[in-house]
């Protein structure tokens, strides 16, 4: 399994399996950049290499530019940007749109910016565990991804800037990891998963040991979807596990 450390702020566990599908949809980016740690995990709509290419392009730049600018909301703006001229070039019916959560890590602080319905959570130092992003939008349903924007009411991006003092570890993923839920729980799959993350994403457990047992989960739904998984260790003064 992947992993990135960045001294004094965060260690990455990452992976992605393909889990049934014919393509592999989803796509994460872990960079160090000047400015922040990013982190980019993106699922593309479908099943093709259409929404593999958006997923990949959109997940590359944003990180990219996230970690230069310490902003998850101009990582997407660029990302829109780009993957808006693939979509222009690609030939009619090969366009492709993706999900995007984004975020921006510093020592104690979170800039996190996303679109669609990849959730993230953190787990806090006490042990409980909360939806970071809410609210999380289908993107078949509502104009929010990386290729269109909310209508003029709406925010596009969504995005959170917190303080991230209580936090242990942040757990940014694909829709994949809730697909064991009913069909009731996936409707809210953000609050639907907090007792599966408190048993399995306890900050006494190790980063490696989190990401494989979500990813061990996922591989047992009864949907089979493409799953990423991103946990984030976030350290201490010290450089210390959380």
């Amino acid at each position: 399994m992947p992993l990135m450390y960045v001294p004094g702020i965060a260690r990455v566990h990452y992976d992605s399996i393909q889990n049934g599908r014919h393509t592999q949809a989803d796509y994460v980016a872990v960079l160090d950049g000047a400015w922040a740690l990013a982190v980019a995990v993106c699922d593309g709509a479908g099943d093709d290499c259409d929404a593999a290419d958006a997923a990949q392009i959109s997940a590359q730049i944003a990180a990219a530019v996230t970690g230069s600018t310490n902003s998850g909301v101009q990582g997407l703006h660029a990302a829109r940007t780009y993957l808006q001229q693939r979509n222009e070039d690609a030939p009619p019916g090969q366009e492709g749109i993706t999900t995007a959560v984004v975020a921006a890590i510093t020592p104690g602080f979170l800039d996190m910016a996303w679109v669609g319905d990849s959730p993230a959570w953190a787990a806090r130092l006490d042990g409980k565990v909360v939806p970071l992003t809410v609210p999380s939008c289908h993107p078949c349903g509502t104009p929010c991804n990386v290729e269109e924007k909310h209508e003029a009411e709406g925010r596009w991006p969504h995005r959170l800037l917190t303080d991230t003092g209580d936090y242990a570890r942040l757990i940014i993923a694909t829709d994949g990891l809730t697909a064991h839920l009913p069909l009731a729980g996936r409707a809210d799959h953000m609050n639907a998963m907090l007792d599966d993350l408190a048993r399995l994403a306890s900050p006494d457990l190790s980063g490696e040991y989190v990401a494989a047992s979500l990813l061990d989960m996922a591989r047992q739904s009864r949907d089979p979807d493409n799953t990423t998984v991103a946990v984030i260790d976030l350290l201490t003064h010290e450089g210390e596990p959380a």
